[in-house]
């Protein structure tokens, strides 16, 4: 058992080396012709501190489908739990909530951050004990997301006042570096050590590899499938609260296809969605090629109608990619 799960880790090891070198070449390709495109801006450090910040958010996104992805699964809520989230904590915020009066930032963050890892523990127990496909209850989920952010707002954005030192969050840099990228390394460096050096991420591996064997070998799956949906949860809430910080706003129109460029950043990066395959730095490298992409489509001035047919078909060629893999192996 000791020889065949080193095996396993260094099939991963060697597969997540292969796969991240082809999506680190394919995005410095994507950045070299984005750059020839429009040498005056591209490079420029408001520019890449946009690009990041685009990274950050698709990045964080990504992490929490990686997760479940490698079981098996998918997570359709996380748009829509990013509008809800940056919402509430606005609303927690600026104007209160139910009667009770506006509270500080520390405590809004918290409580939003629960928030998100609530609805990521509803996933998990839908899917587990109630065996309900991820896609049913998640899709349920974003159409819920998606109504309770427009109810609480009446359609209008929360504004924040232009001195809130919430706006910092996402606005703000240290060393010209956004803080909501340094977020990004923090937790994508957390997630990573658990994956790749707890038992816990052997786990989650396990599970998407053979759900059944490892029910038998005595894993618990159930446990291991609410651990990657909360986390999830609470990755979109992170986002939520970041992005609200960054437009100075909590608008339920932010948010928008967000659970798609997440899932094309998780599979760009390497994460078949068949589960039991991914990294997290597969995934942020994923992000960032699709965080490229849509800023260097914005200074070429394309259409957002032809950004969503680009994305779609980047992810549908990462999907292929990833079967003919599958059926060469």
């Amino acid at each position: 058992m000791a020889v065949e799960s080193k095996s396993n880790q260094k099939s991963r090891k060697s597969f997540a080396q292969f796969r991240e070198l082809n999506v680190l070449v394919a995005f410095l390709l994507l950045f070299v012709f984005f750059y020839s495109q429009s040498p005056q801006v591209f490079l420029k450090p408001a520019n890449l501190a946009v690009i990041m910040r685009f990274i950050a958010c698709f990045g964080m996104l990504s992490i929490g489908e990686v997760l479940i992805i490698i079981t098996g699964g998918i997570d359709l809520s996380v748009g829509s739990l990013t509008a809800l989230t940056g919402v509430l904590v606005a609303t927690l915020m600026l104007k209160g909530f139910a009667g009770i009066p506006p509270i500080g930032m520390i405590p809004a963050i918290i409580i939003v951050l629960c928030i998100g890892t609530l609805f990521g523990l509803w996933h998990g127990f839908f899917v587990t004990k109630m065996r309900i496909p991820p896609f049913i209850i998640t899709l349920g989920t974003w159409l819920i997301a998606k109504g309770l952010a427009a109810l609480i707002t009446r359609g209008y954005p929360i504004v924040y006042p232009s001195e809130s030192p919430f706006l910092v969050l996402g606005q703000g840099s240290f060393l010209g570096i956004p803080i909501s990228f340094i977020i990004l390394v923090i937790f994508a460096s957390i997630v990573s050590i658990i994956l790749n050096r707890m038992r816990l991420g052997y786990r989650i591996y396990a599970v998407g590899g053979n759900a059944e064997a490892s029910r038998l070998s005595g894993v618990n799956v159930d446990r291991v499938k609410f651990f990657c949906y909360a986390t999830s949860g609470f990755m979109a809430a992170t986002t939520g609260i970041l992005l609200a910080s960054r437009l100075g706003q909590g608008t339920p129109t932010v948010g928008s296809a967000y659970e798609l460029w997440a899932i094309a950043g998780a599979v760009i990066g390497g994460t078949s969605l068949l589960g039991g395959e991914g990294t997290i730095l597969g995934a942020i490298l994923g992000a960032a090629i699709v965080g490229t992409m849509q800023n260097g489509m914005v200074l070429l001035n394309v259409s957002s109608y032809l950004q969503d047919v680009v994305l779609g078909a980047v992810l549908v060629i990462a999907v292929v990619y990833d079967t003919l893999r599958r059926l060469r192996k």
